[in-house]
């Protein structure tokens, strides 16, 4: 076979990925990416090559992936409207079914409309898309999702970082901006690699101040923070809103998509200018019928809440007393921080021979020296098996010699 020019060039762009991959995972048991885990149905464990294993690295956080309500939710979604809708929702894609879902996410998220997405992917590139471009401003938080920063970059704005959770810094870049043009202040609720929360109060001051706008990506706080698991604005009493609220429908709802909420005229704007949404299929039935269903029993469970910011707490304490690095963790997520990237994966091996599964997260998505296991309480996981992770977590990390033996 001959290999084109074209070929020769990408040639070692494909050889760093595998050299890469390769030395993380030199040996099967050290393979954490990619694995086809089958989870229980009713349990937090889940099964790997005939192996019964404790998840806890997955993101249902309110325990609804597999819930009998919500599969039958999406089985008669399907009954109705079929396996997939008939195109883009300004065509033929648009189904009563997602009218009813919109104004259900309306409904949690307290505004006038909401938008949904085929991924919360393209509800944060599509939402800043369509509000900044040229001769605009973009401010985003260093630790901002990978979805604002490439929402932000495709938009064409000015795009300006703040260090993490420091409304003093971002104050100091509004002053230091052009005042002409739309300015966005965008900033996660819960920060997916740390769990810390952004100071809502102080940066909505700030915001105010400067005449900015102000967005947020619940997409892990939604049934997370908050007393009933409303998300950022239900954490700090309700006192401060924002401009434009957005989240997915794949971490504590357990289906896919992403949602935008505003005002009506917001909405609107976004309907015909968002161009993921322009250009995408229309959501599955399916999965607009499971990611409903979960809204409904969010809304009718809170204990499901209780339940995961108790637990999240006393992991996080065991874990902390005994020595382990956990950051500014204040949420569901936990990081367990390992150090280097070969550290991370070495931990994360140690964890998966003590019967529980937490797995690596390394550069470039954080720091190398940061490297470390992303947990994730759930409200599947029981109080024993709580204890059984804290468990495992620590003799494995005695082993890794993360804390002393």
């Amino acid at each position: 076979m001959t290999v084109s020019g074209g070929w020769t060039r990408l040639q070692p762009k494909l050889e760093a990925t595998r050299r890469r991959v390769r030395s993380l995972e030199s040996e099967p048991d050290r393979r954490n990416s990619f694995m086809p885990y089958t989870p229980e149905r009713d349990s937090a464990y889940v099964d790997l090559d005939g192996q019964r294993l404790l998840m806890m690295s997955g993101y249902s956080y309110l325990g609804l992936s597999g819930d009998e309500r919500v599969v039958a939710a999406a089985k008669a979604a399907m009954d109705v409207y079929g396996t997939g809708a008939h195109g883009v929702r300004a065509l033929a894609g648009s189904l009563p079914l997602h009218e009813e879902l919109e104004a259900e996410v309306a409904r949690v998220a307290e505004r006038e409309a909401a938008l949904v997405f085929s991924s919360g992917y393209a509800a944060n590139v599509g939402t800043v898309g369509a509000l900044c471009g040229p001769g605009d401003t973009v401010f985003i938080d260093k630790y901002d999702h990978a979805s604002i920063v490439d929402g932000c970059q495709l938009s064409g704005a000015t795009v300006t970082r703040f260090r993490h959770n420091d409304p003093d810094h971002l104050d100091r870049r509004l002053r230091a901006s052009d005042p002409s043009g739309v300015r966005l202040v965008i900033v996660d609720s819960v920060y997916s690699m740390d769990g810390d929360i952004a100071p809502l109060p102080e940066l909505r001051e700030v915001c105010d101040a400067h005449d900015a706008l102000l967005m947020v990506d619940e997409a892990h706080a939604l049934g997370v923070i908050g007393a009933t698991g409303k998300g950022i604005e239900e954490h700090f009493g309700g006192s401060v809103r924002v401009d434009v609220k957005l989240g997915t429908l794949s971490k504590a709802i357990p289906a896919t998509g992403g949602w935008v909420a505003g005002s009506a005229e917001l909405i609107e704007h976004l309907r015909y200018q968002a161009r993921p949404f322009l250009f995408s299929a229309a959501l599955a039935p399916a999965q607009a019928g499971a990611a409903l269903e979960a809204l409904r029993i969010l809304q009718r469970e809170p204990e499901r809440v209780a339940h995961v910011q108790r637990e999240s707490a006393r992991l996080r304490t065991i874990l902390t007393e005994a020595g382990m690095r956990t950051g500014q963790s204040e949420t569901a997520v936990i990081p367990l921080i390992a150090g280097s990237d070969e550290r991370a994966y070495d931990y994360a091996t140690a964890c998966r021979k003590a019967g529980v599964i937490g797995l690596p997260v390394v550069s470039p998505a954080v720091p190398n020296t940061l490297a470390r296991l992303r947990i994730a309480v759930t409200a599947r996981h029981s109080t024993a098996d709580i204890d059984v992770a804290a468990e495992a977590f620590l003799t494995a990390a005695r082993q890794c010699r993360l804390i002393e033996a």
